[in-house]
Parts: C-alpha cells; sequence; structure tokens
C-alpha cells in the first residue's frame, strides 16, 4: 500500500495541481473543512462502488481527518488494482504542520 506523508504531499501538490484528491469522510465533516479540489466521496460508497468514481489509469490521493479510514479505502482499493495513495495522518497532521492555508 502506498503511503505519503503530510509534508511530501504538500510539497507535490504545490508543484503539480492534483485534481484527484479524494477525502472519505461524511460530507458533514467535510463541508466543516476540506482541501482545496478535493472530492468527497464518503469510506463505504467508495469501497462499495470504486467504479463510478475511480479509473485505473489515474492516480488518487486518499484523505480523512486523521488517517485511519484513509487507510482502510487505500488499503481495500489497492487490493482492487486501483493506483491509490494514503495521506498519513490525514488532516489532522496537516494542521500541525502549519499546511492550514491549503484549506477551505
Amino acid at each position: 500500500m502506498n503511503e505519503i506523508s503530510p509534508i511530501n504531499f504538500f510539497n507535490i501538490s504545490q508543484k503539480v495541481k492534483l485534481n484527484r484528491i479524494i477525502d472519505v469522510r461524511d460530507s458533514s465533516e467535510y463541508d466543516e473543512y476540506h482541501i482545496n479540489n478535493s472530492t468527497n466521496i464518503p469510506l463505504s460508497l467508495l469501497c462499495e462502488k470504486p467504479y463510478l468514481f475511480l479509473n485505473n489509469r489515474y492516480k488518487y490521493y486518499i484523505i480523512c481527518k486523521n488517517g485511519s479510514k484513509s487507510k482502510i479505502a487505500t488499503y481495500h482499493l489497492d487490493k482492487l488494482g486501483y493506483n491509490v495513495t494514503n495521506v498519513i495522518g490525514g488532516l489532522n497532521s496537516m494542521l500541525e504542520s502549519n499546511l492550514v492555508s491549503y484549506y477551505y
């Protein structure tokens, strides 16, 4: 399973526009705050019907609040053959690293 630290994720996103960031939290949590240009697909929906949202040709970064839901999603999707990377520690780690300007 591929994983990336919040700092490396932020650095990559500054060099390349990442428009394939999936936030697997519930809609209400996503509405409170999220990464700009991220897409909200709750964990259960993404794991049940990934074919509706993902394409094998693209790379996706999976994120949640603390990294637990995104780790589950990344593990599951990786086994299905999708190119996914978990953002370790989730949004909380990004906040702790002072990457708050990246949020909406």
